[in-house]
């Protein structure tokens, strides 16, 4: 599989998780968040097929998209991509399908990756080959737990 955003870590784990003073972002987190600047390229990680475009509470606007044993939830979009939006369903891996935004509850820009594997919720870390961020690489892990605005309109 490819990484849907480069360069690519993960600022918030998939698994159980207290963010202190912020009970919205929820206890467990189904997913990854892959920290990006607002209007990088999110791609598809693996060719498939869109099962739907949808605005969805605390995830925002996100693109479903059926894969080959896995549907990916791609979280917190800012744009859709116009072939999406003008109605197209196949999807090649690595292809652009949106951009990275702050829409739903954000504390910083990033984009939110879910796999999900016969109706249950999996780490896709170890899909992507993707480490947490680290001293060295770039992280929006504090930005992520300051924010500035809790949700968008993109």
């Amino acid at each position: 599989m490819l990484v849907p955003v480069t360069p690519a870590c993960v600022s918030s784990p998939f698994g159980p998780r207290a963010l202190p003073g912020k009970p919205l972002a929820g206890s467990f987190h189904n997913g990854i968040d892959i920290p990006a600047p607002i209007g990088t390229p999110v791609a598809a990680v693996a060719p498939g097929l869109v099962i739907r475009i949808q605005r969805h509470g605390v995830g925002g606007l996100e693109v479903l998209i059926q894969h080959d044993g896995f549907v990916g939830v791609y979280s917190h979009l800012g744009l859709i991509a116009p072939m999406l939006a003008e109605g197209h369903k196949t999807i090649y891996g690595g292809e652009r399908i949106a951009t990275v935004g702050r829409s739903g509850l954000t504390y910083g820009p990033h984009l939110y990756f879910g796999m999900i594997v016969n109706g249950r919720p999996v780490d896709p870390a170890p899909y992507l080959n993707v480490a947490s961020c680290g001293s060295g690489a770039p992280s929006a892990q504090d930005a992520r737990l300051r924010p500035t605005r809790l949700f968008a309109q993109h």
